[in-house]
């Protein structure tokens, strides 16, 4: 199963444009929460060693 993580470094790196959350639940067809996603995004960056 893949992460939150997983998820949105492969929406990242399949995009050809701009992203966005909203462009990102939009491709998961809104399977998760606007604010879960941006929950997510405002955690504090993992570290290197985390990844």
């Amino acid at each position: 199963m893949k992460t939150g993580l997983d998820v949105y470094t492969d929406y990242l790196l399949s995009s050809f444009g701009q992203t966005s959350t909203t462009g990102l639940l939009r491709l998961l067809d809104n399977s998760i929460s606007h604010d879960d996603a941006t929950d997510f995004l405002n955690q504090s960056a993992p570290t290197g060693k985390a990844l």
